[in-house]
């Protein structure tokens, strides 16, 4: 297989070149038939050149805006006019501890992650454009496996012995392109369509970005059709992030229920979207985006009751119904004073940006509908029902004031929402969409904070920032971040957007150990199988960051956080009490008594990392 991979890298370069030659040799006369003045035809030149890559061409890559500036204007790596090269090289030292806040867990995590990309770009003339990108995503100290009595067993010491085909619990190092795709456009590049495996990135990237902060990103398996005049762009995308029906010539796909039968929500998954926007009069720019998923929801079993207590209970019309659909549809606008490439307004010192969206829609489950506040007997359950509901939204408020051109003093609120009653038929979380960014220029991480130890859904995060550019010394960042519930009853969301629930909120003392992240949350909204009071705070998170452009094609990232747990998680981890769903009644919390798993409220994360781009 590493055979056939790599010469299938290998035919893939000697195509581009070829295409590249015949390209060239096309809008070139034959050197040895004579050609008159009026008989000559232009070389073509890639207007890219000298202008600089377009960003449908830059999006796989996380780097300072200095540093992007410099690199995607090089003209040293341009072959014939119309094809370049590129290399895209990121080492990343990580330090994190005890982002779970628990004594008896403190997960301390050292790590060194590289992610390389080398892309291929063709331009041969105004009507169409190539990109392919060859990316590969690894930590440090992890090769091909080793035999057990193999030297290289000793020293690469976190890969495994040996890996056999479908092993589960083992992560290899990956080799993949990241993009292939191809744009056909009109001469003047206002009307184009760009079909194949593309980045997504809009606006701020709250709801559809690349997620380049991760070492591996987002790609999309797209067709987009985009017309862009000088004052308004049009795009409409569709994407198909998984597949049910699969196994053509043995390629089949992880999320096919027949070949992996864990398989369940997720499973035949379509992204249609439309985002839009309107600059007005030079200095507004107007945004306005729709956004649908649809996703086969295939349930675990069939059972035909749905008991409140369970929340992964499934529907309780499954047995007549092999699968339903979720339908998540967001509707938004962002409106801005950052019309230039996001950038700050120059001439400006002051900027600012709103946003909102509203989720609406179905999850594909039945909920079973309360009759005079009570559960229907299990008989009446099927009858009795209503479909559970997305009702979800999301704001953002941001500004900031630049003084002397150096100084910016910046404000962020976020609200996601989140649900009171995830038991009953509004699911009303705020649902993060394609994993957006924790960060986005030139606000350096200030969505999530850097520890990434947090999801915008049941959040009200409020920062306050201050960046200093300097004449040589970089650019210093500070930023301070309080991470509030928008709704007590709900969880703590991680930055992938699951639940930090604990598993013994609602279980009895024979549960195992907790050793998970998790604070004070309610699912069924019952004020008398609550143990503990409901903390609001999260967290809050003070973090501080210095980027250095070291010359025109390396830079430099240091960053340090430092996380103090707030009372939705203290009050969690240090209750005496448990609620038993079994029994129904409260018992005492033996972790706590025992001295498990109590609150260590401090944690902090460190990073370097370099940047080089060519």
């Amino acid at each position: 297989m590493r055979n056939y991979s790599s010469l299938f890298i290998a035919l893939s370069l000697v195509c581009v070149f070829e295409s590249a030659l015949l390209a060239q040799a096309a809008v070139s006369p034959n050197p040895t038939v004579p050609v008159t003045e009026t008989e000559k035809v232009e070389k073509y030149a890639s207007p890219m050149k000298t202008k600089g890559l377009d960003s449908e061409f830059t999006r796989h890559m996380f780097i300072d805006p200095e540093l992007a500036s410099k690199a995607n204007k090089s003209d040293q790596f341009w072959l014939n006019d119309i094809m370049r090269f590129g290399v895209y090289v990121r080492p990343r030292f990580e330090s994190r501890y005890n982002l779970g806040f628990n004594k008896d867990n403190k997960e301390y995590i050292d790590r060194v992650m590289q992610t390389s990309t080398v892309y291929f770009l063709i331009d041969p003339n105004p009507y169409v454009q190539a990109k392919v990108t060859f990316q590969d995503a690894r930590v440090w100290g992890g090769d091909t496996p080793a035999q057990v009595g193999d030297i290289r067993a000793v020293f690469f010491a976190n890969t495994p012995n040996t890996i056999n085909a479908g092993q589960s619990g083992v992560a290899l190092n990956s080799t993949s392109i990241r993009e292939a795709f191809f744009v056909l456009k009109n001469k003047t590049g206002d009307y184009k369509a760009v079909i194949g495996r593309q980045v997504l990135a809009y606006g701020d990237q709250r709801m559809i970005g690349g997620a380049n902060w991760t070492i591996n990103g987002l790609s999309f398996d797209a067709a987009k059709l985009a017309v862009e005049k000088q004052n308004f762009k049009i795009h409409l995308f569709l994407a198909r992030p998984f597949w049910t029906q699969s196994g053509v010539n043995g390629v089949v796909s992880a999320n096919d229920p027949r070949q992996n039968p864990s398989a369940t929500k997720g499973t035949d998954t379509t992204l249609i979207g439309t985002y839009n926007s309107l600059t007005i009069l030079d200095s507004v720019l107007l945004e306005g985006y729709a956004l649908s998923i649809a996703r086969k929801w295939v349930p675990n079993s069939r059972n035909t009751t749905l008991n409140l207590q369970n929340p992964s209970a499934d529907d309780p019309w499954a047995a007549t119904r092999a699968r339903q659909t979720d339908y998540l549809y967001t509707t938004g606008f962002r409106i801005t004073n950052r019309t230039a490439g996001n950038n700050l307004p120059k001439g400006k010192a002051w900027d600012w940006t709103l946003e909102a969206a509203w989720q609406s829609g179905t999850t594909g489950r039945r909920i079973n509908s309360l009759v005079a506040g009570q559960v229907p007997e299990a008989s009446l359950q099927r009858f009795v029902t209503e479909r559970e509901k997305y009702t979800g939204h999301f704001y953002v408020a941001q500004t900031g004031y630049t003084f002397f051109e150096k100084l910016r003093l910046g404000v962020l609120y976020t609200f996601a929402s989140g649900d009171a009653n995830r038991a009953d038929a509004s699911a009303s979380t705020f649902q993060t969409l394609a994993n957006p960014r924790f960060s986005s220029f030139p606000y350096f991480n200030q969505v999530a904070g850097l520890s990434e130890n947090i999801d915008t859904k049941n959040l009200r995060s409020t920062i306050v920032s201050v960046t200093y550019k300097t004449d040589n010394w970089g650019n210093f960042h500070f930023a301070g971040i309080r991470n509030d519930k928008a709704v007590t009853q709900d969880a703590w969301y991680a930055i992938n957007g699951a639940a930090n629930s604990s598993a013994t909120i609602g279980a009895s003392n024979s549960s195992p150990v907790d050793s998970a992240r998790g604070s004070t949350e309610n699912f069924n909204n019952s004020p008398y199988k609550q143990p503990y009071g409901l903390g609001r705070t999260i967290y809050t998170e003070w973090n501080f960051a210095w980027m250095y452009l070291i010359n025109d094609n390396v830079s430099l990232w240091l960053g340090y956080g430092f996380l103090h747990a707030g009372n939705a998680i203290t009050q969690y981890r240090d209750s005496p009490l448990r609620y038993n769903n079994t029994t129904g009644q409260f018992e005492l919390n033996n972790d706590y008594f025992a001295g498990r798993n109590r609150t260590a409220p401090d944690a902090h994360m460190a990073y370097m990392q370099f940047n080089a781009v060519f």
